[in-house]
């Protein structure tokens, strides 16, 4: 579990990533070192990882979807792992219900996301059956807001 200074560290880090520890500390009213410590600490236990994070619409990655798919049995994470090697899966994740496998993939135009069905999906054995999904807005995204630590550790 995160203690009140942490998330106080981690919430710092999400509005400005590039300020530093000095600062954060001032803020915070703990010592340099503490800040530095915590940090280091946070990013070593995968915590926290301090990263840019791109805006997948401002690269021009306008067309997202979000596909479910079905697999033979037994074979989610060998499907997993050879989708993970492509540059499209934004997110992917083992899951229960009808689908083994859901995941967020993202293409600059439909005849991108075409392509890419039918030269991997259709390409893995293992699939049985999809189902997509096309985000036509974003109304919460990574870029844009930050997950409140906070408000989730109470």
């Amino acid at each position: 579990m995160l203690d009140e200074l942490g998330q106080k560290i981690i919430k710092e880090l999400q509005d400005d990533a590039r300020q530093s520890f000095r600062e954060i500390g001032r803020k915070l009213k703990v010592s340099e070192g503490t800040i530095r410590n915590r940090v280091k600490s946070l990013v070593n236990s995968e915590t926290m990882k301090i990263s840019a994070i791109p805006n997948p619409e401002r690269l021009g990655l306008n067309f997202m979807c979000i596909m479910c798919i079905e697999v033979r049995v037994g074979t989610a994470e060998k499907v997993e792992h050879l989708l993970i090697k492509n540059p499209h899966v934004y997110f992917l994740c083992g899951c229960t219900g009808n689908f083994d496998i859901i995941g967020t993939f993202l293409f600059r135009a439909p005849h991108d996301f075409d392509e890419f069905v039918k030269n991997v999906i259709a390409n893995i054995p293992d699939i049985t059956r999809t189902s997509t999904f096309v985000a036509m807005h974003v109304s919460r995204s990574p870029w844009e807001h930050n997950l409140d630590v906070t408000a989730l550790g109470e």
